[in-house]
């Protein structure tokens, strides 16, 4: 089989999530971008909630994608920021994510509403089965960064999570975050 791609190296800035050489534009999203998907729309659509830096290869099956995402610090209405979140569009596929700075939760869900958190800091190592949606929200006074690798034909979903949301909301809480139930969706399961 001939190799398709040349071997490469990155560098990653571990605090900031940067890549060098940055190989791909970074997919800056601003509160434009997430209408619809926070209890209440941004204030400002121009304020940059988060930031994919991607490592471009071809999204086929016999590719990793790999990517870093910083989640800005702040709230919506007292939710905190966060990525959209997705299924897979191959629902089978796997993802792993590992903490690189920040303080955050991994919120996964399944599409019959069962649903988990898990902290997300320097080090951690997360691993999100197939079947499960996935969203990270930054609830620390400081970016949130994470490194993110799945198998390349994945593909996201958001329009599943734009129609349903997740079955739980972080908010910022008077002793920190705060999950409680999405009054907006429509199979709230219990927690696992």
């Amino acid at each position: 089989m001939e190799p398709r791609l040349d071997p490469f190296v990155t560098l990653l800035d571990l605090q900031r999530g940067t890549l060098d050489p940055q190989r791909a534009d970074p997919e800056p999203r601003y509160g434009r971008d997430l209408v619809g998907f926070f209890q209440t729309d941004p204030i400002d659509p121009e304020a940059l909630i988060y930031q994919v830096r991607p490592i471009p290869v071809p999204k086929e099956q016999s590719e990793i994608q790999c990517s870093t995402t910083t989640i800005e610090p702040g709230t919506v209405d007292g939710e905190y920021h966060m990525t959209k979140g997705h299924f897979h569009v191959v629902r089978e596929r796997s993802e792993i994510y590992l903490g690189l700075a920040g303080e955050g939760l991994l919120v996964e869900a399944t599409e019959d509403g069962r649903h988990h958190t898990e902290p997300m800091s320097r080090g951690s190592l997360h691993y999100i089965p197939g079947g499960w949606a996935h969203r990270t929200v930054n609830v620390g006074a400081e970016p949130l960064t994470f490194l993110a690798a799945y198998i390349g034909d994945a593909g996201q979903d958001y329009d599943t999570i734009l129609r349903d949301g997740f079955p739980v909301v972080v908010r910022r809480g008077e002793n920190g975050p705060e999950v409680s139930q999405n009054p907006r969706h429509p199979r709230v399961g219990a927690d696992t």
